[in-house]
């Protein structure tokens, strides 16, 4: 009997010990996936930073191209052999040029 009684005793003992390593591991792995979901929140806004950049450079150019456009016809008029133009955007729509350069960059093999 006392060697049952004995048995009851160490198996609660190591349900306890298990119960709280259980407890110590989920409040630990815990932690980290709160780190991870912050560390994956950064880089979401850190992408949102880069492609507001992108959106006002998209606009910027297209002034730009616009100016020189200009520039270039007065030029022409009296009678100048300007250069070439750079290239113009394919498109008005952020996400269009956005996706067309990322496509232009894969195919230099920069991406």
């Amino acid at each position: 009997m006392d060697i049952i009684l004995q048995m009851r005793i160490n198996l609660a003992h190591v349900t306890e010990t298990l119960n709280q390593q259980t407890f110590e591991i989920r409040e630990q792995l815990g932690a980290v996936f709160e780190e991870e979901k912050q560390a994956l929140e950064r880089c979401l806004s850190d992408l949102d930073e880069r492609l507001e950049e992108c959106s006002a450079c998209i606009d910027d150019y297209q002034r730009l191209y616009a100016s020189l456009a200009v520039m270039r016809e007065k030029l022409v008029q009296l009678g100048a052999d300007p250069s070439v133009l750079p290239a113009s955007l394919p498109s008005e729509s952020v996400t269009d040029i956005i996706s067309w350069r990322l496509r232009e960059l894969k195919e230099q093999g920069r991406l």
